[in-house]
């Protein structure tokens, strides 16, 4: 009995250090050479998007929770904004989504990657919540009012959606402020 949990303690310690190693390769291969690009993106970005208010900032984090984090939407649009193959079908393209959520937790600050997230959500007609703000209240996000901060980043769940219903907006909106407020 000894030698079978030996032995099964043994697969599962390898088992590990290959998925360990596969990870570490992956890094190397496909993030690594991919981090000069993402620094690029983002010293692009208009000086409100790669430093968002802490306003925005709580927005965003209270639109993401734990079941979408927004590590998981900025590997997302990354692997779309890199241009990265989409080649093996679905399931190699939710393993890699899951793999690059990882290695954005990883390798770049909590401050890239909500910068990341302002600069390359798509906001109904552009990139950026900056253009969005100027857009909707033709303000830049530091002039944004809590209501009106809520507003630019409940938008960015679904913009299409929002933007052609007000009351879904608003309801939104208020689910924001309320989390927002019971964070504190």
């Amino acid at each position: 009995m000894k030698r079978i949990a030996a032995s099964a303690l043994t697969a599962v310690t390898a088992l590990l250090l290959i998925a360990i190693a596969a990870f570490a390769c992956y890094d190397m291969v496909a993030f690594q050479p991919r981090r000069a690009e993402i620094q690029a993106l983002l010293k692009r970005a208009p000086a409100q998007d790669r430093n968002p208010p802490v306003l925005i900032r709580r927005y965003i984090l209270a639109s993401h929770q734990a079941d979408y984090p927004p590590t998981a939407a900025v590997a997302r649009m990354l692997l779309a904004r890199l241009d990265v193959p989409r080649d093996g079908g679905m399931l190699a393209w939710h393993a890699r989504t899951v793999l690059w959520d990882r290695l954005v937790w990883l390798h770049l600050s909590q401050d890239e990657i909500v910068a990341l997230y302002t600069t390359l959500s798509y906001n109904g007609s552009g990139l950026g919540l900056s253009q969005l703000s100027q857009r909707l209240y033709a303000k830049p996000l530091s002039a944004l009012s809590e209501p009106e901060a809520a507003t630019v980043v409940a938008i960015l769940w679904s913009p299409s959606f929002y933007l052609s219903d007000r009351s879904r907006l608003d309801r939104r909106r208020d689910l924001l402020m309320a989390r927002v407020r019971a964070a504190r």
